[in-house]
């Protein structure tokens, strides 16, 4: 995959907008996605939504993102991400193990793994079909109640030196607009943000600033 396409990911279900109602939390994500995002993960988590429900989501919510020619990634959810034809899938250690999800994907999306540390990164390199490489919590989070410990700077930073394949990586968990540049050095190709933007009160001006601490014009 193109490690451009890293750059701006954005991860978020309706859980992230509490204060939202369903329509207008997809006319939010619509926004976001319209403001310069490079990448979209529907990581639904809303207790309250039926199996048909979040499907149903989830194609509208994937129509938009082709229509804005934005990749649509599917959290953990197989099923759902064929069924709805995205663009592709991520999983994390503790989800369907990453042989399977290659298997039965075979060729047909992306696929992103997480990797919480060096241990994890190296099993990783084994891992044959893999596209790219969520890394972290590099910082502390609030959006993930079973995150594992952050990593920091210096864990990153080893993390990656693991990276033998260089495989595209995304940093992701807790992430504001002042770590951006220190990210960038460590040598990942982009950062995965949740409430950086879900709780934004201008969407625009973050991505512009997000941009414009990455060294892009």
């Amino acid at each position: 995959m193109k490690k451009e396409l890293l750059q701006r990911y954005f991860v978020a279900g309706s859980q992230n907008f509490p204060d939202l109602t369903l329509a207008e939390y997809e006319e939010r994500v619509a926004l976001i996605m319209k403001s310069g995002i490079t990448a979209y993960q529907f990581r639904e988590k809303n207790p309250d939504l039926s199996t048909d429900e979040k499907q149903e989501l989830a194609i509208r919510l994937r129509e938009k993102a082709r229509e804005l020619d934005v990749p649509f990634i599917v959290d953990d959810d197989v099923a759902l991400a064929l069924a709805v034809e995205a663009d592709g899938i991520h999983v994390g250690q503790d989800d369907m193990p990453i042989a399977d999800v290659v298997k039965r994907i075979a060729g047909q999306m992306i696929v992103g793994l997480s990797v919480r540390n060096e241990t994890e990164m190296v099993a990783a390199q084994s891992v044959a079909g893999l596209d790219y490489l969520g890394v972290g919590p590099v910082f502390a989070t609030t959006t993930k109640a079973d995150a594992a410990a952050p990593l920091g700077l210096k864990g990153l930073a080893t993390a990656l030196n693991a990276n033998t394949k260089q495989l595209p990586t995304v940093a992701i968990g807790g992430i504001k607009l002042e770590d951006l540049p220190a990210l960038q050095q460590a040598g990942v190709d982009g950062v995965a943000v949740i409430s950086l933007l879900s709780e934004a009160r201008n969407v625009r001006a973050v991505i512009n600033d997000m941009k414009e601490k990455w060294g892009m014009l």
